[in-house]
């Protein structure tokens, strides 16, 4: 039962489709077929019923669940004898999603670049529940998320609460009128339910937290007076630089906006007071006997990198706010 075979019959699983199975994996679709009939004789039963159209039979099914696992326990005897050898070499597949991965691992990746240079790390940028599937499915190694779901075999690091700030320029604020002044100075953090017909700069209906604001902004009946929509994070904050108008963004957008002392000194941030749903950014893998060293350096250096952000952001949001 060679693994080739394996890999061959999982794809085709997962296809549905010989066609596009085959060019997945770079292979003839004759090539594909034949490798599933050699698997088929050699099981005596049937993985796929062929008309009118394809469908795993019972006995495929189960074939897929124990392929995974196969080729799960063959990923990990590679990574462990990877790990006998005094250079470690292997790939490390990692799931994120967009902002957290923009935000966070520029800095993940250089610290632990420099303690495993010989280790491929491969991202994958998606959703918080796409992800989670392909961590299930054993097609990536871990992944950071967002409220990420709780499975029995899974383990997962809570890394911080992704708390959400209005930003805006001290020019806007020369020019506002005096309640809004009022409400964006407020020592308690801004009312978001005093926003009224403040001009706001935020993003396209695709964007999670325009998701959450909408909802919020439902409950409360406020009709806010959004003069621009986009989907990228640093064309808001560019925007708020300028004198037309306030964003709302997450925290860890700010942070590196914020370290540059000519934008600091631009740029104001306070926080949100609004009841508004928690989000935590987490990191989420398998819970096995064990794992290769470096895919346990690997969620060492995320930890370290995410504690170095929560004990410098306050200063740094702080300084942005005098």
């Amino acid at each position: 039962m060679p693994l080739q075979s394996l890999k061959y019959f999982l794809a085709a699983a997962e296809e549905m489709n010989f066609r596009k199975a085959a060019e997945r994996l770079y292979i003839t679709q004759q090539s594909l077929s034949s490798s599933i009939q050699k698997l088929e004789r050699q099981y005596g039963v049937a993985f796929f019923e062929r008309k009118p159209r394809l469908i795993l039979t019972p006995a495929g099914r189960s074939m897929v669940e124990y392929v995974r696992k196969v080729l799960h326990t063959e990923q990990q005897l590679v990574a462990a004898l990877a790990d006998t050898s005094r250079t470690s070499t292997g790939s490390l597949r990692v799931g994120v999603t967009g902002t957290r991965g923009a935000v966070f691992m520029p800095r993940i990746w250089d610290v632990y670049h420099r303690q495993f240079p010989n280790i491929v790390v491969t991202t994958v940028e998606a959703s918080t529940a796409e992800l989670d599937e392909l961590l299930r499915d054993g097609k990536i190694d871990l992944y950071i998320g967002v409220n990420v779901p709780r499975h029995n075999n899974m383990q997962v690091l809570t890394f911080m609460r992704d708390r959400i700030y209005c930003a805006f320029s001290r020019r806007f604020l020369a020019k506002a009128p005096p309640a809004w002044r009022e409400a964006l100075l407020d020592p308690h953090g801004f009312d978001l339910t005093k926003i009224d017909s403040m001009p706001l700069i935020t993003f396209t209906h695709s964007n999670g937290l325009r998701y959450t604001l909408e909802r919020f902004f439902e409950k409360q009946d406020i009709h806010p007076n959004i003069i621009f929509e986009t989907s990228r994070h640093d064309l808001v904050l560019k925007l708020c630089r300028q004198e037309h108008g306030i964003g709302l963004v997450y925290e860890m957008i700010l942070y590196d906006v914020l370290r540059r002392p000519d934008i600091a000194d631009e740029l104001y941030a306070v926080p949100v007071r609004a009841e508004l749903p928690q989000k935590n950014t987490e990191l989420t893998y398998r819970m096995e006997s064990s794992h290769p060293r470096y895919l346990q350096g690997f969620i060492q250096v995320a930890q370290a990198v995410f504690e170095e952000y929560s004990q410098t952001i306050g200063a740094v949001i702080r300084r942005a706010r005098k």
